[in-house]
């Protein structure tokens, strides 16, 4: 059986997942409520399978370790320790989201 990691978040990390709830919420409540709920089954998938997501290929991602998983329009951006995965960002994927990064 594998194992599954603990789930951590940076506090933009919980500051992005917010702000995504909140802006969708303003138009439809319920599709934010759904949306909330798929993107929870993510993160416990993603902790359940860790190397799920894809090594960036950018430069200054690539050296920090950060991987990415998407859910939707959105990226999730994180690392791994070695009993942890570590939620760093979840940014919209047309956002030029390097610049998050800097």
């Amino acid at each position: 059986m594998k194992k599954r990691l603990e789930l951590r978040f940076l506090p933009v990390a919980e500051e992005d997942v917010t702000e995504i709830i909140d802006y969708i919420a303003a138009d439809n409540l319920s599709a934010a409520v759904k949306f909330y709920e798929a993107l929870e089954r993510r993160f416990e998938h993603l902790a359940a399978n860790p190397h799920l997501g894809t090594k960036r290929s950018e430069a200054e991602l690539k050296q920090a370790g950060y991987f990415s998983l998407i859910h939707g329009n959105y990226i999730i951006f994180y690392t791994l320790e070695s009993n942890a995965v570590i939620i760093h960002r979840v940014l919209n994927s047309y956002r030029d989201y390097l610049r998050s990064f800097e």
